[in-house]
């Protein structure tokens, strides 16, 4: 009888994105870690994108969530907010990394003017 195994039994998937050396990404210039799930992507047209990977245990895989940052005007002063963007695809997987790496894929291929 085996035992049951728990997720940091697993091999760590294999990664396809270098996160320490951009250069093979044409759009991307800088990518921040701003949590457990959650990356910040710099654009070379100055966009800031925010990818959240969320769990669906519904659908066992994660989501990737997009998010730009903009700023809006409130009694004369400017505040910069996070706003949903439906400007990219969707990018799902069974794991964090690999979703985390297919949305910012999409995010440097994506074009948005």
């Amino acid at each position: 009888m085996s035992s049951p195994v728990s997720p940091g039994d697993l091999p760590a998937p294999e990664s396809s994105l270098d996160w320490d050396d951009l250069s093979a990404l044409d759009r991307i210039v800088a990518i921040y870690q701003v949590g457990a799930n959650t990356v910040v992507a710099e654009t070379i047209e100055g966009r800031e994108i925010r990818v959240t990977a969320m769990f669906d245990r519904r659908a066992g895989r994660y989501v990737a969530d997009f998010e730009r940052r903009c700023a809006v005007m409130g009694d004369g002063t400017k505040i910069r907010v996070w706003a949903q963007t439906n400007a990219y695809p969707p990018c799902a997987s069974a794991d964090l990394v690999s979703c985390l790496e297919a949305a910012l894929l999409e995010v440097d291929r994506m074009p948005v003017y």
